[in-house]
């Protein structure tokens, strides 16, 4: 039986999350990872075997499957978040989507300079869609997706912030008391998130042009976990 659903952001520390969550709770209890998609009733009846379900699900199919199931979540500052998704691209590549072919076939400059529908899967206000609306949604109202995202803020049990993880991962004790201390794994760090080097003001400005809504939401989220 579901008893939580983890809503995992891309580039939010969720592999290492996942991973720790396998630690505290057992294998067997964690749903495997999976990328976002519009789930059917056939891939939710086969995650209903897990206590935790772990993936890039988007809000609406998680109460649509999951009902009763707790919410968890984490967010990360959305310029940081973008960068370290183009890095880890650049890297390792993944599937076909436009935004990940534009990423490998563009600098980082001029990556962070292209039209809003190339980039719109991974970097266009993703934290707020996947929180708010349905992640591969085109023709989400941002408005209403931010709103919402708010909402479900309100329903999570649990948030993390990517940078205080394991500050954060703290608290998650209380809430799966199997977690009590747990540290943090560390798994799929991109290359270069940790670079000393400062962002240059330009690329910083290209990428928060993308990013309103989430730039606003993980405002929200700081301002909760008083930090």
């Amino acid at each position: 039986m579901v008893r939580a659903v983890f809503l995992h952001i891309p580039k939010t520390a969720g592999t290492s999350l996942r991973e720790t969550l396998c630690r505290g709770l057992g294998e067997d209890a964690v749903s495997p990872a999976f990328g976002a998609s519009e789930m059917t009733e056939a891939e939710a009846d086969a995650l209903r075997r897990y206590s935790v379900v772990f993936g890039h699900i988007s809000v609406t199919d998680a109460r649509r499957f999951f009902p009763d199931a707790m919410l968890l979540t984490a967010v990360r500052d959305p310029v940081e978040r973008c960068l370290s998704w183009y890095r880890f691209v650049r890297s390792v590549g993944v599937p076909p989507y436009p935004d990940v072919m534009a990423a490998l076939s563009h600098d980082i400059d001029d990556f962070f300079s292209l039209d809003v529908e190339t980039v719109f899967r991974n970097i266009y206000n993703r934290q707020v869609r996947q929180l708010g609306d349905h992640v591969l949604n085109t023709g989400v109202d941002m408005q209403d997706a931010f709103e919402r995202a708010k909402a479900t803020l309100d329903e999570c049990v649990w948030i993390g912030r990517q940078e205080a993880m394991q500050e954060d991962l703290a608290r998650l004790a209380d809430i799966l008391p199997q977690m009590a201390g747990v540290n943090l794994s560390r798994l799929n760090v991109t290359a270069g998130d940790h670079a000393s080097r400062p962002i240059p003001d330009e690329l910083r400005r290209k990428i928060a042009r993308y990013n309103a809504f989430d730039e606003a939401l993980y405002a929200d989220v700081v301002r909760r976990c008083g930090g």
